[in-house]
């Protein structure tokens, strides 16, 4: 009788992972905070098994970045309706080509703007403080209610917006951001004391939904997730 013989199956290819960054300050961010650790999280509706091999391409306005990792776990997002994978990267490229790839990027870097939407003065400028304080950025101040007014939003890299100052009408604020094109895709983060006012906001789009007022580390976890976040990933084999 001939001895059973193992047969290994063919190793699958690698899938191949597209980030887009709408700003070279959000790469920036998401290369400081997340991939000189040698990690990145991405989140994907598609399903990705633990063990996956794939080829990272990461895109911003000045430079890309090739990398290859392989996918540590996943786990499903608040809503249960996307999975979130948590990808441990290694470079494909040398230093020197990394280097040069972070140095286009920091020479097409115009700074950090940050939008604040409340409709109280006091909560925007505690708010304001906070965030300077967590990142070298530009605060621009802004009552709801001059939402409309032409050229009061600038090109913005990160929108918070105080629920509870808001009240009910911090949703239309949301709604009413989402129309203009300076930050129809920048992240959003919603502040509320009420948890059925932060579950509102993941379930409406928000990127971010944290306690009012929010504590320090919270706020600064938060604050770098959004602005390292890909505006867009596309799954491309």
């Amino acid at each position: 009788m001939s001895p059973v013989r193992e047969i290994t199956p063919p190793a699958r290819p690698p899938v191949t992972v597209e980030l887009g960054y709408r700003s070279n300050a959000s790469l920036l961010v998401a290369y400081a905070t997340q991939l000189v650790k040698s990690e990145l999280t991405v989140k994907t509706e598609l399903p990705v098994r633990p063990g996956t091999s794939i080829v990272l391409k990461l895109n911003a306005p000045a430079a890309s970045i090739g990398l290859r990792g392989v996918v540590a776990s996943t786990r499903a997002d608040s809503g249960g309706n996307a999975q979130i994978a948590a990808l441990e990267v290694t470079l494909t490229s040398s230093a020197e080509s990394m280097g040069e790839a972070v140095d286009k990027l920091a020479l097409g870097f115009s700074g950090i703007t940050v939008l604040v939407a409340a409709s109280q003065a006091a909560p925007r400028a505690h708010l304001s403080r906070y965030l300077r304080a967590i990142v070298n950025c530009h605060v621009v101040e802004i009552d709801q209610s001059r939402l409309s007014d032409p050229g009061a939003i600038p090109n913005v890299d990160l929108v918070v917006i105080d629920l509870d100052s808001s009240g009910p009408a911090g949703y239309d604020v949301y709604a009413q951001l989402r129309q203009h094109p300076e930050v129809a895709t920048a992240p959003v983060l919603a502040l509320a004391q009420a948890e059925r006012d932060r579950l509102r906001a993941a379930s409406l789009g928000f990127d971010e939904a944290l306690a009012n007022p929010p504590a320090f580390a919270e706020l600064q976890a938060a604050t770098l997730r959004c602005l390292g976040k890909p505006s867009k990933v596309f799954v491309v084999s």
